[in-house]
Formats: C-alpha cells, structure tokens, sequence
C-alpha cells in the first residue's frame, strides 16, 4: 500500500481532546473518559467535541503499519536483520542495543536497502563517546 494511502485512511480519524481541558489551564490535552453524571461530552451534546468510540477504529488494511506502508519489525542483532524483506518491511532497532552495536545494524540495514525507524537515533551518542574518549 501507498505512503499518501496509509496516511489517509490513518489521518482520517479525528483529534480527542481532554474533556475540559480549554476550562482548566493545568489540564493537558491528552484523553481521558468523561464520567461525571452531568457530563455533556458524556452525553454526546451538540457543540462539544467527539469523544472516543469503536467507530473510529483504524482501518483493518492499515491498523499497525508504519506510515510509509510497512510492517514494522523490531531487530536486536544481524542475524534477524537477514529475515527482513525490504519491500514489505521496515525495521526498529531494539532500544535495549548499544551505541556501537545500533551502528553496524544501521549499517546492514542500509547496505540490505532496508529503512530504519530509529536510524538517527543512537548516532549522537555515538558521537558523544567518542569524543569523551579522546
């Protein structure tokens, strides 16, 4: 499936706010079930935003893929990067991996053609040491 389809059959879902949170300033923006007995977003009232239900589920062809149209698969060494088919699947490196062992299957994965999620993310601290170190 197409990058543009993936992300429009995902983005299609609209945004949950937090019940209130444009009353209370302390109140961040991230969902929270309203469960209050006089509750209108409960209610479903006209004028207030939509709450969460199963109808907005992600569509069943795109549910977990990444936005590119791949499985993401989660890699830990080499060896499990060979299993990996490129055309249909994208790879995290495990977060558990170090600085230097991240590298040479970041390097793998680019010399297989293999996209990376993760990629840039350990080479800062891979930089970082080495320049502590000299």
């Amino acid at each position: 499936m197409t990058t543009s389809k993936v992300r429009k059959l995902k983005t299609e879902i609209p945004s949950f706010p937090r019940p209130y949170h444009w009353v209370r300033v302390r109140l961040g923006d991230s969902w929270r079930k309203p469960r209050g007995i006089d509750n209108k977003l409960r209610h479903a009232f006209k004028g207030y935003p939509p709450t969460v239900n199963i109808g907005y589920r992600t569509p069943r062809q795109v549910r977990g893929l990444h936005p590119r149209g791949l499985i993401p698969i989660r890699v830990s060494s080499i060896a499990e990067l060979e299993q990996v088919d490129p055309s249909k699947q994208c790879v995290i490196i495990a977060s558990n991996i170090g600085a230097q062992k991240f590298a040479r299957i970041e390097a793998a994965a680019n010399q297989k053609g293999v996209y990376v999620v993760n990629g840039k993310q350990k080479k800062q601290d891979l930089e970082n040491t080495n320049k502590e170190g000299e």
